[in-house]
């Protein structure tokens, strides 16, 4: 029987691939709070747009804490090869 060599090296996804992934999970998150946003609006403050605001802002944060998170894995993957 032949043996499989265990330190295969891994097959990596190439950078645009996975930035293009992040990028859609990223607008997916904004528009999900957003839209969480208009539905507080419309329940709790008619006539105002203070929830999808905070909302709106807080999916941006969110979306670039996994960006700048996705970039730090990144680079110490490259520092590792």
């Amino acid at each position: 029987m032949e043996e499989k060599p265990e330190n295969k090296p891994k097959k990596q996804i190439k950078p645009y691939i996975r930035f293009t992934g992040a990028a859609f999970q990223m607008a997916g998150t904004i528009v999900a709070t957003a839209f969480l946003g208009v539905w507080l609006d419309k329940k709790f403050n008619p006539g105002g747009s203070m929830y999808t605001l905070i909302c709106t802002l807080t999916g941006v944060i969110v979306s670039m804490y996994i960006i700048i998170k996705e970039v730090i894995n990144m680079s110490k993957e490259k520092e590792d090869e």
